[in-house]
């Protein structure tokens, strides 16, 4: 009996040993910070430590408007054309506006007009800062818009962030994309304070307009074919003599 007993003391001890809830060691100050913060709060503050980049300053001018919507980077009042990675435009327009004096850490070209930003701060504090992730972009075949039709002064070429020619600011904001390898087919109809006319498809908002030429040239009635995108170049037209004849095909 005696024996019973202390048998079921000793489960009832053990049933409630294993119920007792497990000590929790108290979060820090910085763990509790970190668990309250947002994800758009946590990727404002990044991972990486930028200070050690170099620091640029100035006036924005304006956006640099993508043919597919939204944008791509900024020009400062100097010229000078700031890219960030299609992951940061979607914020780049609502931390920023054309007229306020901007930070940026980044890296500059070493003789163009243009720097790579990784991080840049408004003037009421707010910053956006790259998470380093790329991630693929769309094609212009997927989301192509309508056609437009652009014409005025060239303002300044239009560099990519390989700094390569790709196009054009026009003095009116808007922009004209080529591809660069059309670009600098091209190249002598893409000198500042020319006039040029192009059709492409694009968009047009409030951030600007843009669109990627398929046709350019000095004027209306001056117009050549561009190749956009990866395109290969435009060749001859059906019919004509060189239509059948496959390029190179003649050196063999």
């Amino acid at each position: 009996m005696r024996y019973l007993l202390s048998l079921s003391a000793a489960l009832f001890v053990s049933s409630v040993a294993v119920a007792a809830p497990a000590h929790k060691t108290p979060a820090t100050k910085a763990e509790s910070f970190s668990a309250r913060q947002t994800h758009t709060e946590k990727q404002a503050d990044g991972v990486y430590d930028l200070s050690g980049l170099p620091s640029f300053s100035g006036k924005l001018a304006q956006f640099l408007p993508s043919p597919h919507g939204g944008v791509f980077g900024l020009v400062l009042e100097d010229g000078t054309q700031v890219f960030v990675s299609p992951e940061q435009t979607h914020a780049l327009a609502g931390l920023v506006k054309p007229g306020d004096a901007i930070s940026i850490r980044g890296l500059k070209g070493r003789t163009l007009p243009i720097i790579r930003a990784f991080g840049i701060t408004s003037p009421r504090g707010r910053g956006m800062q790259d998470n380093f992730i790329a991630m693929p972009v769309h094609s212009t075949e997927m989301i192509a818009g309508p056609d437009l039709v652009l014409h005025g002064e060239i303002w300044q070429q239009l560099y990519n962030a390989n700094g390569e020619l790709s196009g054009v600011i026009l003095k009116d904001h808007s922009v004209i994309c080529i591809a660069p390898r059309e670009a600098t087919r091209v190249a002598n109809l893409l000198t500042p304070g020319q006039m040029l006319y192009a059709v492409g498809t694009g968009s047009s908002g409030e951030l600007g307009t843009a669109i990627d030429a398929r046709e350019i040239g000095a004027s209306a009635e001056k117009m050549v074919g561009i190749a956009v995108g990866d395109a290969p170049p435009p060749g001859p037209p059906a019919g004509s003599p060189a239509y059948d004849i496959i390029p190179g095909a003649e050196e063999h």
